[in-house]
């Protein structure tokens, strides 16, 4: 009578644990927030108003210490993050600013009566009532003028509406990303190798290109002569056309072992290569047609693509 009994509460407890199990919710990643000691500043802003960390050093740092602990301490739910900023929701942006290594941006909303802190394509997460209340508070003793950072940058790309930029050398915007995609509302009229001042709210969002959150104005500093942006440009001719380096690495996996064609000659990085198989940047670099007016060039182990600009010719 015993060895059955013991047999059922074993069963018992059998069951009670797949149920358990199978009831429980796959969760998602933890927080990920930079190094305490690269972390030089935090700041939110619910769009109209920008509230930063104290600055005296003291009231710093006790601050970020007790922020960081209320963000490290959030439950982690099994809730996805798939956008670069929350979709559908009246957020306030968090960022966590570094020096001299990448900072974070998180986001924070309130979603049917419940409070969440979001970074983007790493998790969404439950915070305690102090958070929230720490963010109102920073905002309250906020003024009403908007956060305006300002940096310098290169055009390497352009397009209708929109340009990509290189950062300038010790820009901390370069310590975050190498390009950026920013759009150009104004319809200036720039060229690759133009030197822009781009001034926005602060905010860089965790894409590649990078996005800027606000962009509130783009100044050109200094124009590319219209010649000399060859100097920047690496290119070669190839069936009588001229194709340029985009920038980006081949995304192709299946791939012919077989060259269509090999780079033969070149000339100087100021000239424009005059003759089939020859470019500016080197001789002796297989190449293969790729999709859409492509060719993509194998060089240090790896696929460039170069494309081809009819209003170039």
């Amino acid at each position: 009578m015993k060895k059955k009994l013991y047999r059922i509460v074993c069963l018992c407890s059998l069951v009670l644990i797949m149920l358990c199990a199978c009831g429980k919710e796959d969760q998602g990643n933890p927080v990920r927030l930079p190094a305490r000691e690269d972390i030089v500043s935090i700041g939110v802003s619910d769009g109209d108003k920008y509230a930063m960390s104290p600055n005296t050093e003291a009231e710093a740092a006790e601050f970020m210490d007790e922020f960081l602990s209320m963000l490290m301490d959030m439950e982690i739910t099994s809730r996805q993050s798939v956008n670069d900023v929350p979709v559908g929701k009246d957020f306030i942006t968090i960022n966590i600013n570094c020096d001299g290594v990448a900072g974070t941006t998180l986001f924070y909303y309130t979603d049917k009566g419940t409070e969440y802190v979001e970074q983007p394509y790493q998790g969404i997460y439950k915070p305690t009532p102090a958070f929230g209340n720490c963010i109102t508070e920073m905002l309250a003793s906020a003024d009403h003028t908007p956060l305006m950072v300002t940096f310098q940058a290169s055009v390497i790309e352009t397009t209708d509406d929109s340009i990509i930029v290189k950062p300038a050398d010790g820009s901390l915007e370069l310590d975050s990303a190498d390009k950026f995609h920013v759009s150009n509302k104004e319809n200036l009229q720039l060229q690759i190798g133009d030197l822009v001042e781009i001034s926005y709210n602060g905010e860089i969002l965790e894409s590649y290109p990078a996005q800027l959150g606000e962009v509130y104005e783009i100044t050109v500093v200094e124009q590319t002569e219209a010649n000399a942006m060859w100097d920047r440009i690496p290119m070669v001719r190839i069936d009588g056309k001229l194709y340029y380096d985009t920038g980006r690495e081949s995304i192709m996996d299946a791939r012919c072992g077989t060259m269509d064609g090999e780079i033969t000659s070149t000339v100087d990085g100021t000239e424009i290569p005059t003759e089939d198989h020859q470019s500016n940047f080197g001789s002796g670099f297989g190449y293969q047609y790729g999709a859409d007016d492509t060719i993509e060039i194998y060089m240090n182990e790896k696929w460039f693509v170069f494309e081809y600009r009819k209003e170039s010719e």
